[in-house]
Order: structure tokens, then sequence, then C-alpha cells
């Protein structure tokens, strides 16, 4: 046997006994190889290593190189990456485990202990498999082991903490062994992780038989996918000190993530055939693909009822003026659907408890700390007892603890509670090197109080979910807010506009009844009757304006966000009128009217008046100063509208001013002592705008304004109208 396993040019690591490996190139030439077929092929390791393959076995495998030779060519042209060759070399039976990996073929192989497994085994593992229901971890390891005949065989589950625990367990003498227990975190670190999953079992017939060596010429060499590769230190060390000589672990992965282990020990060696942990990994697979259909359903169902709490949960939102009022009515739901043992909502100092939840007094304790120690929005900690107790006088009555805060400040907070869980947890550490075993495995249970179950990814979503509809709400209800402040301050402005309306647009009737009554009372003696009667049409006039004027400011008021009845008004007389009645109120003696065509308009009587009136009290009071004050009034129809154009010679409005003109209460800087409110131009395009119509001013200081006014035309005006 050759014993010079490294060379200059060599490295050398351990595999384990039961079997023997190759590496070659694509040339087939040897790189690396075991103890064990360097002995196969009775040659010294250096003198095997950069032969080539076939004829440096041909003589060890007779005529079974052929048939190696074949499934190398054909795992090359077919892009294949693995092949098991069960072959008879000689008189020994050999199963030939082939892969084409990175540029190089691993040829492995290990005797065949068994020709067949029995019909009777096979019907009673099949009839056990056929009984295992989705979530029943328990049957696989009684179908299991009923294959295998071990001592024991359990279901080892990673958890989301990086504790394993033990959730499933068949022994050979009914007791429990593992079940219910916990390893710590240093039992599967990320490297033992990497190594279980890489295969889809792992074996070893016997811990105590010396490892072979391995030697390989190139770096890039890997045999973490090897079944020869030796288990992890940590786990080597552990089987020994609980007396197991043989083990097998199946790795099991849900949604291709590795979930946990199937793992069979047994206290003496065991030499299982490869048929056998075939036959188990496609167990554990059926079993897995079951369990991961669970999962599925689960997940759908919980997705389904979250939907149904989600649009129940909008609903009170949206019903409810505060966000606080529609949660506390959903309390007990967001409680169960974080699978929590209670919670608490704490909104600016209120607090509303349900179920197992700390009280009020130690509540508030529990919030100033949250405040002044984390600022996430979403917190969780199922250590939270054992890591934080130090912070309270006071017992905390729960181990988990997980929060949402709600908005930017500290003061809205959801605050879950999970009891304590107690669990036995198996602690595992080397010996130091200075004690007198050193390298030695030691192992103690801790048992854990003050530990909840942790917060799993499906229940974090859901309140990262909660906290996203919260915030629409909360946004919603602000836009709600906003726009209600809107339309209050518009009502504001309406009832300002209707207040300044009935004093701006009575001032003119009134001032003509005011003044009609002078002139009666002057001239009491010497008027005529026909100038008397006159004055009293003025009179009827005027108080029918004023009437009008009142009506229309409550019908406004009464439907302020409705459009104004229409009629067919007759315009020519009432505007000629208008002009005469503010040219003698104004006493514009000087300003001389141009009237063209006016035609007839669809719109409210009162509101109309309101309009000219605004609009040619305006052209006689700015343009009273020019040398030849006057004013055109004149309308045609233009794209199913009746247009309207006042044009007049006065001041007109400065440019920089005319974006201004719609706003109540402001003049322009050229008007000197012309009196006015600066609401009239506001009031125009409110009523117009009431009317369907719009308004367009232009205007240029020392020529004039001119408005543009358009009504809608909504039907036909009668005939004799437009004959007028």
């Amino acid at each position: 046997m050759n014993t010079d396993f490294q060379s200059n040019n060599q490295n050398a690591i351990k595999l384990q006994h039961f079997g023997s490996l190759v590496v070659l190139d694509e040339q087939y030439t040897i790189v690396a190889l075991s103890e064990f077929a360097a002995e196969k092929a009775n040659l010294p390791t250096d003198v095997l290593l950069r032969t080539n393959f076939f004829e440096s076995f041909a003589k060890a495998f007779g005529d079974a190189i052929q048939k190696i030779a074949n499934v190398l060519s054909e795992l090359r042209e077919n892009s294949q990456s693995r092949h098991i060759l069960p072959i008879k070399v000689f008189q020994e039976r050999i199963y030939f485990k082939i892969k084409l990996y990175q540029g190089h073929f691993y040829i492995e192989w290990e005797r065949q202990h068994k020709k067949y497994i029995s019909a009777k085994k096979i019907n009673e593992f099949n009839f056990l498999l056929d009984t295992i229901q989705p979530n029943n971890w328990d049957r696989v390891c009684l179908a299991i082991n009923r294959l295998l005949n071990y001592d024991r065989v359990f279901v080892l589950q990673i958890q989301e903490t990086g504790y394993s625990e033990v959730i499933a367990e068949h022994t050979a003498e009914g007791k429990p062994y593992f079940k219910g227990k916990e390893f710590s975190r240093d039992f599967m670190p990320q490297e033992a992780m990497e190594y279980y999953s890489s295969y889809s079992y792992r074996y070893v017939p016997n811990i105590k038989k010396v490892d072979q060596h391995f030697v390989y010429m190139e770096d890039s060499i890997d045999t973490l996918s090897s079944l020869l590769r030796p288990l992890p230190q940590l786990h080597h060390l552990f089987l020994e000190k609980i007396n197991v000589q043989s083990a097998l672990f199946f790795r099991i992965c849900i949604d291709n993530e590795f979930w946990g282990l199937v793992v069979a020990q047994d206290a003496h060696e065991k030499e299982v055939d490869l048929q056998q942990r075939k036959l188990c990994t496609f167990a554990i697979q059926a079993a897995t693909n079951k369990y991961e259909s669970h999962v599925k359903q689960n997940l759908l169902e919980r997705t389904e009822l979250l939907n149904s709490a989600e649009k129940e949960l909008k609903k009170s939102l949206s019903e409810n003026k505060m966000v606080n009022c529609a949660l506390v009515q959903h309390i007990d739901t967001l409680t169960q659907l974080v699978n929590a043992d209670g919670l608490s909502i704490f909104n600016q100092g209120d607090v509303f408890n349900h179920r197992h939840t700390p009280h009020k007094s130690l509540f508030y304790e529990i919030i100033q700390f949250l405040q002044q120690h984390s600022d996430k929005a979403l917190f969780k900690d199922y250590n939270f007892r054992l890591n934080h107790q130090h912070h309270f006088k006071e017992k905390l009555n729960f181990a988990g603890l997980m929060y949402l805060k709600v908005g930017l400040e500290n003061d809205y907070y959801l605050v879950w509670f999970r009891k304590a869980s107690q669990s036995r947890v198996m602690q595992i550490g080397q010996v130091e090197k200075a004690s007198k075993e050193p390298g030695k495995l030691k192992i103690w249970e801790d048992v854990r109080y003050d530990v909840a179950k942790p917060w799993n990814d499906a229940e974090i979503n859901f309140v990262l979910r909660l906290n996203q509809i919260i915030k629409e709400s909360i946004f919603r209800k602000l836009k709600e807010r906003q726009l209600l402040n809107e339309e209050l301050l518009s009502l504001n402005n309406e009832l300002e506009m209707f207040t300044y309306t009935l004093s701006h647009d009575l001032k003119n009737p009134l001032s003509i009844l005011k003044m009609g009554i002078q002139f009666l009372q002057q001239h009491s003696d010497n008027i005529d009757l026909s100038k008397t009667n006159k004055w009293y049409q003025n009179f009827s006039r005027s108080v029918a304006n004023i009437e009008d004027i009142i009506n229309n400011m409550v019908q406004l008021s009464q439907h302020r966000a409705s459009v104004l009845d229409k009629e067919p008004l007759p315009m020519a007389y009432t505007l000629q009128r208008i002009f005469q009645e503010n040219k003698t109120l104004y006493d514009a003696a000087d300003c001389k009217p141009h009237f063209g065509q006016l035609l007839p308009i669809w719109g409210e009587k009162s509101a109309v008046y309101q309009i000219f009136t605004n609009l040619i009290v305006n052209a006689i009071k700015y343009s009273s100063q020019s040398d030849k004050p006057t004013i055109n009034i004149e309308s045609s129809t233009k794209d199913d509208m009746t247009y309207y154009c006042i044009k007049d010679n006065g001041i007109g409005i400065p440019e920089e001013h005319l974006p201004h003109i719609y706003e109540m209460f402001t003049r322009a800087d050229n008007v000197g002592g012309i009196p006015g409110t600066g609401i009239g131009l506001s009031l125009v395009k409110r009523v117009m705008e009431r009317l369907g119509g719009s308004i367009k001013v232009e205007s240029k200081v020392g020529v004039g304004t001119t408005v543009h006014l358009y009504f809608p035309i909504v039907a036909p005006f009668p005939d004799h109208m437009l004959n007028d």
C-alpha cells in the first residue's frame, strides 16, 4: 500500500472509507484520486497522477472499463450532469456514480451490498408512504425506519432563529430520544447547511473507521458533492459523544430552500445499500412534495383570510373619521392574524388593550423605552424579556414583542405580545485546549424560559401590509380634510360674496329710489303729472330690481353648486335703461352710448341684470374723465354663443394688474378718487360661471377697456325676439 500521498505539487484531504474517487480532466487524465482508488489500480498515487484513466485502470476494471468510457462520452455529448452505473467487475458488484462538473469527470464507486430489495419490504414501504398525511413527519420517520432498521429516525427543522428543532421521531424502543428538543445555533452553522444541501443525502456507515487520503493537483477540484466527503467536524464529534457509529442524513428543501434533515442514527455499523438510500430519498421527496402543497394551500387560505380582513379594515377606515376607531373595532382580528397572545393600541396617551397585555402603567414604561431606544417603523424581538427585562422594575408578563409605529411621530403604536414558550436547548461546544481533554466535545442542556415563538415572514408581511393600509387611509383622510377646508373656505368666500353683492348691487336701485324721492320732495308744487308717473315707474322698476337681486342671492345660497335656471331674455330695452339710470346716478351727462345689434340672451333675469349693471357702471365711472366719454355695446353670434362686447375709452387698467382683476377688493393704482369697492368684476365672473358662460377683459392705460362676454345658447330663440 502506498503511503506517500503528498509531494511538492500535490494537496491532500481526507475522504470516508467506504468508496473510491477519481477525477479526470476532459482528456481523461487523472488529476486527483483517493487512497483506495490507487489500491484498486495497484499503483502508487504519484504514478497514477497525470496518467490516462483507461490505461491505468484497464486491468482493475476489465471489461467494465468500456462501459465507463461509453458513459463518459454520453455525458460529454449530451451535456448530462450525472449517471449511476451498476456493474459487475469480475466477481464483485459495484455502483459507479459518474458526473461532469466544471470541466472535470468525477468517477466515484462503492460496493453493492444487496442485489435487490424484497417485494415484502417494498409493499410495506409503499403502504406507509400512501398513508402519510401532508404534515405528518412522524409517519415519514416510521416508513424510513422500516426500511433501514436504525435505532432512531427523526426530522430536524432549521428555524428562522438559527435554532434546530426536532419536530418528529421514530425510535426502535418506542421512546422519544430527541423529539421536542432544540439545538443551539452553533449546531447548524452555514457551512454545515451547505454540506447537507449539496447532496440529496449524506452517509456515514461507521465513524470509527479511519478515513482515506485524497490527493489532488488542482485547487478547482471540489469534493463537496461527493458522497465520500466527511461530516463537519462538529457533527462527527457529536455522534461520537452520543455513541452513534452509523448515520444517514437526507436533506429536505422547501421552495428550493434548505429546510431541514431526516436523520437516521444507530449505535452500530450499518452498511446501507445504494438502492435503499435512493428509495429513502424518493420517499422523503414525495413526503416533502405533500408538505409543500400543504404549506401552499395554507398560504392560499391565509391570503384569502388576509384579503377579507383587509377589505373589512379598509371599509372601517373609510367609514370612521378616526383611524384609531377602526383599528379598535378590529383589534381581535389584528391579534389573530399575527398569532399574538395580545395587542395594545397606543394613541397619544390613550391605550386600548386586548387579551394578554401588560397593565397600563407598565405599558407606558414599555412605550417610553421603545421611543428612546428604537426609531424603526417596525420592530420585533421574540427575546424581548430576556434582552430587556433589566430596564424594568416590574416583571414583564410576556416574552416576545413586535410593534408598528404609525406615522412619523412617536405617539401612535400597535404593540403585539407573545407569552414565553419553555424549551430545552442542547448546547454544544468544544473543550478548551488548556483542559485535560482538548478538542473533545461537551454537551449540556439549557432550559429557556424567556423566549417566545419567533414572528415568521407571513406575520411580518401582514404587519407591513397593515402599515401600508393605515398610511393610505391617513393620506386619504388628510386629503378629505383638505378638501373640506377648501370647501369651508369657498363657503366663507361665497358668504362674503353674497354680503358684498347685496351691498354693491342694491346700491344702484336704492340710489335711484333715494334720488327720486328727493326730487319729488323738492318739486312737489310745480311738477306735472307725466313726470310724477315717470318717477313712479322708476321707483317700481328699482323695487323690482331689488326684489330680483335678493331672490337671486337666496337661490344662489340654497343651490350653491347648481347652475341657474335660464330663459330667453330680450336685451335692447334692458341695456338702454341700465345705461340711462346710471348715467343720471353718476352725473355723467357727457357720456355718450353707442348701441349696435343687441341680441337676446339665455340667462336668469336678475343675474343678467347684475352682470350688465356692474360692467356699464364701471364703463361710465372710469371713462367720465375723458374729453368725450363713449361706451359701445354690441353683440353677435359666435359658435353657439351669444357674444357681447362692452367697450369704453376710459383710464384703462395697467398691464401688471390685469392678472388680478377678478380678485375681490382689488383695484388698480390709477383709479385716483373714483369711488369703488373692487368687487364688481369678481361678482361678474362668478355669476357668468353660474350661467355657464365666460368673460374676458382687455385693457390698456389711456386707451380704455373692452369686456367680452360669452353666453351659451341652450335652445333656439323665439322668432319675435330676433325680429325686434
